[in-house]
């Protein structure tokens, strides 16, 4: 059996699994490609028993790669949880690495952003009140405007205030709108489309925040650099 050195772990789709499990799969299958030398692994937590499966197949001193925005709940609870007493660190979640910032910078000025543009980012936030989702949204969006020339940024919230459609409906038609997602799951499909449709948005909206160049490549870098740490403090 071929043992994985590192587990990319997302939310996925609770009402329809499979899917999402398998797009999730295709972007952990992009991550590999910038690290030949090491096994991936991927789950949902949606999917029933996709996460203790990999979780089996796990080498010594293997890590877990969260493919999320934030250190909330699902990181810190859920994830936390269904991990139990296995010995496997858990990272910095994908939403929280340093270098995203400046990554989305550069997809946004490739995507025809210009100094002196406003932008919109909209996420999920909460809808029970917890402040981690915001707390990482507000920081990432503060890293983002330095690395644009401290750009003009307004955030919009699926499941909190203020929403999406109370910001983008006072912002000009050519604005772009950058999801602050891991994957695009029924959120942004779905959600995101039908609230700024709810307040005739005229900008554009871009792909998900992963999907960004050189994204994936991050994700690479950070899983190797844990790893390096992780097996140089054992050797020591």
């Amino acid at each position: 059996m071929d043992h994985i050195d590192a587990l990319i772990v997302s939310h996925g789709q609770p009402s329809l699994p499979d899917p999402a499990e398998a797009a999730l799969a295709d972007y952990v299958t992009k991550v590999q490609a910038h690290m030949p030398d090491l096994r991936l692994g991927s789950a949902t937590l949606a999917r029933p028993g996709s996460l203790e499966a990999q979780l089996a197949k796990m080498s010594p001193g293997a890590v877990v790669y969260p493919l999320f925005m934030s250190d909330g709940w699902f990181v810190r609870t859920c994830l936390a949880g269904r991990l139990g007493d296995a010995p496997y660190a858990v990272m910095t979640p994908f939403g929280m690495d340093p270098a995203l910032p400046g990554l989305a910078a550069a997809g946004l000025r490739a995507e025809g952003w210009n100094d002196g543009d406003p932008l919109l980012l909209v996420a999920h936030g909460s809808g029970s009140g917890r402040h981690a989702p915001a707390r990482a949204t507000y920081d990432f969006a503060d890293l983002l405007a330095a690395a644009l020339s401290d750009a003009a940024i307004s955030v919009g919230f699926l499941e909190q205030s203020p929403t999406i459609p109370e910001v983008a409906k006072a912002l000009p038609d050519n604005i772009l709108c950058l999801p602050f997602f891991a994957m695009e799951g029924d959120h942004v499909r779905e959600d995101v489309h039908e609230e700024l449709g709810a307040c005739a948005f005229k900008g554009r909206l871009l792909p998900v925040i992963s999907q960004l160049p050189g994204v994936d490549a991050m994700v690479a870098a950070a899983i190797s650099a844990e790893l390096t740490g992780a097996r140089k403090a054992a050797s020591a």
